[in-house]
């Protein structure tokens, strides 16, 4: 087990958006809505290139109380650079979603999962046709029961091509992509709570680059966008590699998540010191972790614990 500390704190936002060639994208961390139980989400879709399909926002995050109602907008928009692009029939359709403990996402039948609020959502259009050069919205309604438990409970609207649609040409070569693209819900519910902390920190160097995996814990019923950054240096204390601070995968409520991070870099043989620096924005100070890795002449390597118990300087 790694030793940690706390430190001082740090903030970066962003954002992203969903091309059509893509068969299922989900940027969870990269792009970031937030509204108020009583707004409407909207906007104008983002500026776009080539040909594509893009749902916005992507996700979208709620406060709301037991027994309130909100309706938020999403929009889909089919750009298309070709002169034959025909109009598309899509079908919406919810899911309950998590990330498993590798930062994976995972996609379950509606109203199974214990933090679900697929049975919150009423949606419309359930299914229309799209065409090239227009914005087409759907709307959401959310519906808090007035029992609902405190925390996050999750849902993703799903808009995909119908199969059906997809038409080929006879006698000519031909690539076919079939999109499907999620706007994922975070309706966050009465007093929420989050509570980040650095479980362990592993350390292992390749032929060309080192791993590190740091497991994350959230304690808490809300899910946490940790920020993060690493360094490594030699037994001479000078930096030999990094990684630049940025928001790594959220931490979902009562969940673990032990995301690799690779460093393209190559060590030689010889005995270094990772340094792991997170803020969980969670309203705590950010926290460091320490971890010796030890190299060997086949790049073989193997993180060790502290065992001097000194808590490193900030």
């Amino acid at each position: 087990m790694s030793r940690v500390k706390k430190v001082y704190q740090m903030l970066m936002p962003n954002r992203i958006q969903m091309p059509l060639a893509a068969l299922f994208l989900f940027l969870f961390a990269l792009m970031s809505v937030s509204v108020r139980a009583q707004s409407l989400a909207g906007g104008a879709p983002p500026q776009t290139t080539g040909s594509g399909i893009s749902l916005a926002p992507a996700r979208i995050e709620m406060e709301m109380r037991p027994g309130t109602e909100a309706t938020v907008v999403v929009d889909l928009d089919y750009h298309a650079a070709g002169e034959n692009t025909q109009p598309v029939r899509i079908v919406a359709t919810l899911n309950d979603w998590t990330l498993n403990r590798n930062g994976e996402v995972e996609f379950h039948k509606a109203n199974t999962l214990l933090n679900s609020a697929s049975g919150w959502l009423i949606y419309s259009p359930a299914e229309t046709t799209v065409t090239p050069g227009k914005t087409h919205s759907i709307r959401v309604t959310i519906s808090v029961p007035k029992d609902a438990t405190p925390g996050d409970h999750l849902s993703a609207l799903i808009v995909e091509q119908r199969a059906d649609t997809i038409k080929l040409i006879q006698n000519r070569r031909q690539m076919v992509v079939r999109y499907r693209m999620a706007a994922v819900f975070y309706i966050k519910v009465g007093q929420l709570t989050r509570r980040g902390s650095l479980e362990n920190l592993h350390a292992e160097a390749s032929a060309d680059s080192v791993l590190l995996i740091p497991t994350l814990k959230n304690q808490g019923n809300s899910a946490i966008r940790p920020v993060a950054s690493a360094l490594i240096t030699n037994a001479a204390g000078q930096i030999v590699a990094q990684s630049a601070e940025k928001e790594s995968l959220p931490v979902l409520a009562g969940s673990e998540l032990a995301k690799p991070l690779t460093i393209e870099k190559a060590l030689a043989p010889g005995t270094y010191s990772v340094k792991y620096r997170i803020d969980f924005q969670d309203g705590s100070r950010p926290t460091e972790g320490l971890t010796d890795l030890v190299v060997g002449n086949a790049a073989a390597s193997v993180s060790y614990p502290r065992s001097d118990g000194k808590p490193a300087k900030p």
